[in-house]
C-alpha cells in the first residue's frame, strides 16, 4: 500500500510553494499549511513578534552610538 500526501494552502487551496508552519499562543499550538503569498498576508495582518512580551530589543546601527560605562 502506498500513501500519497498532497499539501495545499489552507487559505486559497493552491499546491504551489506551500510550507507547514506552527503558531503558538500560550501552551496551545496551531499547525497549518500556507503558500508564500498567504503567509505574508498573515504576517502583515497579525504582526507577530519574535521576542517575549517582557523583553525589549534595542537596535544600534552605529558602533559610536553604543554607550560606554
Amino acid at each position: 500500500m502506498v500513501k500519497y500526501q498532497i499539501t495545499a494552502c489552507d487559505k486559497c487551496g493552491t499546491e504551489d510553494d506551500v510550507t507547514t508552519w506552527v503558531a503558538r499562543r500560550g501552551n496551545k499550538k496551531y499547525p497549518g499549511d500556507l503558500c508564500k503569498p498567504c503567509f505574508q498576508e498573515l504576517l502583515q495582518t497579525f504582526q507577530p513578534s519574535n521576542t517575549r512580551r517582557g523583553r525589549h530589543e534595542i537596535v544600534i546601527t552605529h558602533i559610536d552610538d553604543i554607550p560606554t560605562k
